[in-house]
């Protein structure tokens, strides 16, 4: 008994465990921690980020690298005990990089491919995350409702969207 109580202790402690222990975006990666790191993420603050995604993803066969950067920061504060209110941190997607947000049936009929950002799109929003789709850009591409994902809202236009978060506070995440 007490063999199986230590062993029990000494996986709880692995870091590998105890970080997956504490992800808000399973899927996602979990940033390295640094010992003695001069910033990280604060209990006591409350944050309010919006990601601006308007570049194609760099490989199309992977989630896009801001949505995986977003999971990613997520999974950072859950690990530090910060967890984000509901629409707290949104994601606002414009442009080319609009076709991450289509349904598996969508992205495949235009794609060739199931969506491969579903999963984390489908992960983000479960942990309190806004996805947002410019409107003009939905428009442009002729997208129809059924098209998009259903955990993405329809905005009017990413600018409004981007300068209505930045009156509320929210700071601006661009991607690159």
């Amino acid at each position: 008994m007490r063999v199986a109580v230590f062993a029990f202790a000494a996986l709880l402690a692995s870091p590998a465990v105890g970080q997956g222990l504490l992800k808000a975006v399973p899927s996602a990666g979990m940033p390295r921690d640094i010992a003695g790191a001069a910033e990280r993420p604060d209990p006591a603050l409350a944050y309010r980020i919006l990601f601006d995604i308007s570049a194609p993803p760099r490989d199309k066969a992977e989630p896009h690298q801001t949505l995986q950067r977003a999971a990613s920061m997520l999974n950072a504060m859950a690990a530090n005990g910060v967890k984000p209110k509901a629409g707290d941190i949104a994601i606002v997607v414009h442009g080319a990089p609009d076709t991450i947000l289509l349904t598996d049936a969508a992205h495949t009929k235009r794609i060739g491919t199931p969506n491969p950002n579903r999963v984390l799109l489908e992960e983000l929003a479960s942990a309190g995350v806004s996805i947002r789709i410019c409107g003009q850009s939905y428009l442009g591409h002729g997208y129809t409702r059924e098209e998009l994902h259903p955990v993405v809202q329809l905005d009017l236009m990413a600018m409004i969207t981007i300068a209505n978060f930045m009156a509320r506070g929210y700071g601006v995440v661009r991607d690159n």
